[in-house]
Formats: structure tokens, sequence, C-alpha cells
């Protein structure tokens, strides 16, 4: 082996192990790193937001999708709940992905602080890489029976048909709801995703019709042609401003009140594709601001994971990769003879 030879590979080598130390660390970061924001309990003491709807015809504001950082969320179950009550909400669901760690803390807080302004049900995200889905419980429901439905608790894992139709059966074993979320907007999921007709099947009680900025008209379509329940939602993760509410009307303001309007599926909604307002201003996160580079670096990554033809894109950012490589080295190979017509040049003016 010439050693021009031995010095590419060399090089070549050390490219790839700075390059591969880079994607690794820049994955997990943009998908586990620090929030944008650091939040405080105080951020929205001074805000405060409420849409325009029929308040004889509704009296509950429901939100029943959001997150905490017990999973992929920013806030504490505490900031949560304050952010719910700032943009018009007097109820929700916790639905962390996978986990109930939040759920008994933000219940305590609302039932002790805020049990005029706010009720909160117990929830979880079913997050899998075939389809996720929201549990709501009863009120009446202990967290020994709730958490027991989650046998696989993987975000990667690929149930199979008759493993999700189990895992429905389980929820509404003990009075629980679900929710089938934001149906056909999430591509990870479109390769292997049960069709609504299966689902139907299966027994699901609603379908995201809204969730976050989106209004998926299929799903509400077949909502009401299968006369299933339909549900708006934020699906927090960030707080920002709102699209939609869920609305509901209870005789009494109390958390199976609430259950019981949503078992009977008597819910609607409001939309506002403009968003409400957020005036919330918010203090940048030192630690987001360090990992920045790293946090772009792993967006990248997923948007290219995310996109219609993951296969596609990410292979055409390894070109990217590999192709600076290769344009550096074949510079660098080309520099001398370079050098050396540059030089002749000068010497023939001169």
């Amino acid at each position: 082996m010439n050693q021009k030879l031995k010095i590419f590979l060399k090089r070549f080598g050390i490219y790839n192990l700075i390059i591969w130390i880079v994607i690794g660390i820049s994955i997990p970061v943009n998908v586990a790193g620090p929030s944008t924001y650091k939040y405080t309990d105080n951020d929205w003491d001074d805000f405060s937001y409420s849409p325009d709807y029929n308040e004889t015809e509704w009296n509950i504001l429901l939100d029943p999708h959001s997150h905490t950082f017990h999973s992929d969320g920013s806030l504490s179950p505490r900031q949560n709940l304050l952010w719910h009550i700032s943009m018009g909400y007097n109820a929700m669901v916790l639905t962390d992905h996978n986990t109930y760690d939040g759920i008994d803390e933000i219940r305590e807080i609302a039932r002790t602080e805020y049990n005029d302004t706010i009720k909160v049900l117990a929830g979880v995200e079913w997050t899998t890489a075939r389809i996720h889905m929201n549990f709501i419980f009863p009120p009446t429901v202990i967290s020994e029976e709730y958490e027991s439905v989650l046998t696989i608790k993987s975000y990667i894992a690929k149930p199979t048909d008759q493993e999700i139709q189990n895992v429905i059966e389980s929820v509404h074993s003990i009075g629980g709801l679900v929710s089938v979320n934001h149906y056909s907007s999430n591509r990870r999921l479109t390769d292997n995703i049960p069709t609504r007709e299966q689902l139907f099947d299966w027994g699901v009680d609603f379908f995201e019709i809204v969730n976050n900025d989106e209004y998926y008209e299929e799903n509400h379509q077949f909502c009401i042609n299968k006369s299933i329940g339909i549900l708006a939602s934020t699906d927090m993760h960030e707080p920002k401003q709102v699209y939609s509410w869920t609305t509901l009307n209870t005789s009494e303001f109390s958390e199976q009140a609430i259950f019981n309007e949503l078992k009977a599926k008597r819910t609607d909604y409001i939309y506002n594709s403009f968003g409400s307002s957020y005036s919330v201003e918010h203090k940048l996160n030192p630690a987001y601001i360090i990992l920045f580079p790293l946090i772009k670096i792993g967006e990248i990554f997923e948007d290219a994971y995310s996109s219609d033809v993951p296969g596609t894109q990410i292979g055409i950012l390894f070109i990217y990769i590999y192709g600076v490589f290769l344009l550096v080295e074949s510079f660098r190979l080309a520099k001398p003879r370079i050098k050396k017509v540059v030089q002749e040049r000068l010497k023939r003016k001169n």
C-alpha cells in the first residue's frame, strides 16, 4: 500500500470517527436535550386567554392530550396545569408517553390548589412504532389498575394487530376510553398503521380531529359516518398559542361528570386556524444556547427520518457528508499541482 493511500485512509478514518461522534451525540440531544426556554411557575401570572364560545351551550373547555418533562414535554406538572388555566381550559388530561409519573402530582395540585378552576383526568399516550393512542381513565380507577394496561412501553415496538386489540380491551375493562392520536399526520407510522376501519372494529372511542394546529377532515368525516367521538387537542410539548378546545356540557363541575360526558361521546370543539394570542416571554435556556449546533444537526436527521422518503433523504444527507470529505481531499491532492501551475505562470509573467 503506497504512502498516499495510507494517509488518505487514515484521514478518512478520523473523519468518520468525528462524524459519527457528532451524529451519536446530536440525535439524543435533539430528542431528549434541554428545552429552548427555561420555564418558571410564575411565567403565566400576567397572562390569560379565553376563546369566544357559546357559554350557555358549553361549560367545559377540555384539552385531552398534553405532555410534561416526565416524557418529552418541557414543563413540570404544575407548569403544565398553570399553562392550561392561562389558555382558558378548565379541564385537561395528562397523557405523557408510556408513563404515568406526573399523574399523582398534577391531580394533587389541581384538587388542593385549583379545585374550583380546573379538573384533571388521568391518562397516558401509548406510543409505539405502529400507533399512538391516548387512554383516558375514570377518576375512580386507582393507579395500580391503569398502570397494568401498558404491557408494551417501547417507542420502537411494533405491536401486532392482536396486541393492539388486547390493549384496547384492557383499557375498556377498567372503564377507560381510547382515542386515536394525529391519525395520518405522523409519517413514521404510515407504512404499517392500522386502518381507520380496523380501529373502529377494535372498539376505539375517539379520533382526534384537531391536533395542535392541524385539522383532519378525513378523521372528522369518518367519526360522523361511524358515530365515533371527536376530540380536539393541543398535544402540548412546549407552551405556545392554542388552536382548539374540546367542549362539553356537564351538570356539575367534577372529574366524574366530565368523564361521564366523554364516555357518552357528547363532545364538540372550537377551532381557530389562526391560533390564540400568546404574549408570554420565556427566558432562553443557557443549556440550549450551548448545545444549539448539536440540536440543529439532530433536527436535520429527525426531519429526514420523518420525511415522505426517509431512506432517500438520509441517503442524500450522507452523500453531502462524505461529499464534503471527498471535495476537501480532492483539493488537498490537487493543491501541489495548482501551486506549481500558479508559480509557473508567475515566472512566465516575470
